[in-house]
């Protein structure tokens, strides 16, 4: 016999309006998480200012949070499930704000970090509530498909907002607190979603009785662990065969995971995960999807921000500012969702692989490597059509991917669906990683060269040192773009002159200000040529992964209006 069993806190479905100011409230909690996911990293460089943290801490700030949050999607999905989704929401939102006030006001690298893993954890019991909530609130397959909508939208434009949020509050600096305040303004949007969950999630509907399968959590936990954490860090040591043992176990340990779900759901136990999942070829088929979708959705993300951050020398906030026609063509193309579902149904995805595809066309004919230039209104409607495509197609795969759970299995997939989102992101980011950076390393001689020559010929005007300071440039350009971490400084080469007198101060700026504007120029190129070969790649996997899963749909093509089985609602 089954160990789950429907009990306590019974009590009538909401109205139409409560129904969706519960999930307004679901709404702003995933944006306020996704947002602090990248919002950290504009404000790396005060942080280190400021508590004096080291590289290998400030990577953690921004890795604790991922990591932590990839590994309590399946527990919390579990625990939601057997307290009640409304409580166990309402209470993961409050840790939360909790944690959010931690991190700002840690005096500590560490205790930053440790805030930093808190709040990830809280992002995660979070992120595994929604779709058990959204199915269980809206009994009528147009409701239900446009809240999934509007739940992709709100979760696909939050990570791209998040530098764009964290630099309009650096800017402004309100109440003096610097980079605290990108934690602290978590307490203004938090309260609003605790007082509406309390009032419309918490405790209104009831809850299941269900063993927790700790071995399960335990084995999902240290997979995911060790796959997502291998994977943020892995450039930084250049795949070492630890970080590829790593990457290993993790996958031995998820297959260990998956036999032991089967093993217990055949004792008749209450497995973590339901493993009829697992069997599913079509759900199977949509978490691929989900992997594809988010994975080069996350490759390009990354590897844009980085060209234009240190190719083309913008801010984060002027890199957010650049993108924002993608952010409101993703919140258009997720409206649009509902009503176009009729007539396309799930080509919605391969159309949006299409526009996706339009927009790298528009980043390659926009940008100039040599010099590094970029021309936005080029690149204005394609960033545009490649938002809308985007912010249809993740709101499709959303209503697709539930509607191929099994009633029985909502639950599990809560937690399973966006663990898959989180390992696409991870993957998408580690692999086009991986070319980008090579590619970086690839132009670094073509592009250092003629800079080295031209310094030499600026220098030579000022100081007869010049073919060394030239020489010495492109030994410390080539070996900083061949690293794993192109990005910094490598050691050795944190050069600063010196000189009191009048005369060494102004040589001092000469020479200086030739060899930032050699270092710039050498930056551009090869930042700007990496990022065309990687959006030529991505243009490639698109198709490969279009082309047949359009011929796919066409061949079994699912019900235009995919319906869920709703149960009595349970949150």
């Amino acid at each position: 016999m089954s160990a789950l069993g429907v009990q306590r806190n019974t009590a009538l479905p909401g109205t139409k309006s409560s129904a969706w100011v519960g999930v307004v409230a679901v709404f702003i909690a995933v944006f306020m998480q996704m947002v602090d996911a990248t919002i950290v990293i504009v404000a790396i460089p005060d942080i280190v200012r400021d508590l004096g943290a080291s590289s290998a801490e400030s990577s953690l700030m921004l890795t604790g949070y991922t990591v932590a949050l990839a590994c309590s999607l399946l527990p919390s999905a579990r625990l939601g499930m057997r307290w009640g989704r409304g409580g166990f929401f309402t209470a993961a939102v409050a840790l939360f704000v909790v944690a959010s006030v931690l991190c700002g006001v840690a005096p500590t690298p560490l205790t930053l970090i440790a805030a930093r893993v808190l709040q990830g954890a809280a992002a995660g019991a979070v992120s595994a509530q929604p779709i058990a909530i959204i199915t269980e609130r809206f009994a009528d397959s147009r409701r239900r498909n446009l809240a999934f909508a509007l739940y992709g939208a709100t979760a696909g434009t939050a990570a791209m907002l998040g530098p764009l949020v964290g630099g309009l509050l650096l800017g402004a600096n309100p109440l003096d607190l610097s980079w605290r305040s990108i934690f602290l303004v978590n307490l203004i949007p938090g309260a609003v979603v605790l007082v509406l969950a309390a009032r419309h999630l918490r405790g209104s509907v009831r809850s299941q009785r269900a063993t927790l399968d700790p071995m399960g959590a335990v084995l999902a936990a240290t997979g995911l662990f060790l796959l997502v954490y291998g994977l943020s860090i892995g450039r930084e040591h250049a795949w070492s065969p630890p970080i590829l043992a790593m990457l290993t176990a993790s996958v031995i340990i998820l297959a260990g995971f998956v036999a032991h779900e089967r093993r217990l759901s055949g004792r008749g136990g209450s497995p973590l995960v339901d493993p009829g999942l697992f069997a599913s070829a079509r759900f199977l088929w949509w978490i691929l999807a989900c992997l594809v979708v988010y994975g080069v959705f996350a490759a390009y993300l990354f590897t844009m921000s980085v060209s234009l951050q240190f190719g083309l020398g913008y801010s984060a906030l002027r890199t957010g500012v650049t993108t924002l026609p993608f952010s409101a063509g993703a919140v258009l193309g997720a409206l649009s969702a509902p009503r176009l579902a009729d007539r396309l149904g799930d080509r919605m995805i391969g159309i949006g692989f299409v526009l996706f595809g339009v927009l790298l066309v528009g980043w390659l004919l926009a940008l100039e490597p040599t010099p590094a230039a970029l021309s936005w209104p080029v690149l204005l409607i394609p960033l545009a059509l490649g938002g809308f495509g985007v912010g249809m197609a993740a709101a499709r795969l959303q209503i697709a991917v539930v509607a191929a759970v099994p009633p029985r299995s909502v639950d599990s997939a809560s937690g399973l669906v966006p663990a898959a989102q989180q390992v696409g992101n991870s993957l998408g980011v580690a692999l086009i990683g991986i070319l980008f950076f090579h590619a970086v390393g690839a132009a670094a001689p073509s592009a250092v060269e003629p800079e080295q020559e031209q310094l030499k010929r600026e220098l030579s005007i000022v100081t007869p040192f010049a073919p060394g300071i030239a020489d010495e440039f492109a030994r410390c350009a080539t070996l900083q773009l061949r690293s794993p971490t192109p990005e910094r400084t490598p050691t050795g080469c944190e050069h600063s002159a010196t000189g009191t007198t009048p005369a060494a101060a102004k040589l001092r700026e000469q020479t200086s200000t030739a060899v930032e504007e050699s270092a710039r120029r050498v930056s551009g190129t090869v930042f700007v040529s990496a990022f065309r070969t990687s959006a030529v790649v991505l243009l490639v996997l698109l198709t490969a992964a279009g082309v047949p899963f359009l011929a796919r749909l066409r061949r079994n093509r699912p019900p235009s209006k995919p319906e869920v089985p709703v149960r009595q609602a349970r949150i």
